[in-house]
């Protein structure tokens, strides 16, 4: 399993494509949407302004890192490796661990490279006590998005599940509030933005920045977290992983 690990790890830390769209272009969006609208605001406010941009890239780009890591398992499959990997000695199970642990841990470059640039380029002042509990609070919220990334990757084949991700991360990132503040929605779009999970795995990044943790983003993000989970045991079972594409 630690050798399958480590190939699997490599695999999807060379895709240059993977990233550009999870690490780099947060960063860049971290910059241009901090500068564009912070250059409009008066300067008390910036460092807020600066603040809540970050906390949003880092919930977006760790979104993208979590489904895009975990959607392999659809690309698995429809190549045939899967396949492959049935007359080795690794049980099924521990295919199934692998892609969870590597999506997992695939996020954590885009969670801290956006921090270092809000800290250095953008000038974001948090206490190191701060900017480690944000770090670890997102990484650990970004498990709920690594179980839709894979439930998505089981029940969809190859060319579905990328398109379906696309669209699910545009979704959650434009209907969620982090492209733009919510606040900024017109009105009978508020309530949509609250009940998708990437508005809360924000909110639970700007909980921590702010210092006023509440518990609801985490009591919400396991709820979801759990639903998630239980589709992709359910989708798991009548789809193996082995399975033959189509």
């Amino acid at each position: 399993m630690t050798d399958l690990f480590g190939f699997q790890l490599r695999r999807v830390g060379r895709n240059k494509q993977y990233l550009f769209f999870t690490v780099l272009l947060p960063a860049l969006f971290t910059i241009f949407f901090t500068q564009v609208i912070g250059g409009q605001a008066p300067a008390g406010e910036f460092q807020d302004l600066a603040g809540a941009v970050l906390v949003s890239m880092m919930a977006y780009g760790a979104i993208g890192a979590a489904l895009g890591a975990t959607i392999r398992i659809a690309f698995d499959r429809s190549s045939g490796w899967l396949r492959q990997l049935r007359v080795t000695p690794v049980p099924a199970g521990s295919v199934f661990a692998v892609d969870v642990l590597v999506g997992a841990l695939l996020v954590l470059p885009s969670l801290v490279v956006v921090a270092l640039v809000g800290r250095f380029v953008n000038g974001v002042e948090f206490g190191l006590g701060t900017w480690v509990a944000l770090v670890g609070s997102l990484w650990a919220g970004s498990m709920v998005f690594v179980a839709l990334g894979v439930a998505v990757g089981l029940a969809l084949d190859a060319q579905a599940a990328g398109a379906a991700i696309g669209i699910l991360g545009t979704v959650l990132a434009a209907l969620g509030g982090l492209w733009f503040p919510v606040e900024m929605f017109p009105d009978g779009m508020v309530p949509l933005a609250h009940a998708l999970p990437s508005y809360w795995f924000a909110e639970l990044g700007r909980d921590v920045a702010a210092g006023t943790f509440t518990g609801a983003p985490v009591l919400v993000l396991a709820g979801y977290g759990a639903v998630f989970a239980a589709a992709a045991l359910v989708v798991a079972r009548r789809r193996p992983l082995h399975a033959v594409a189509g």
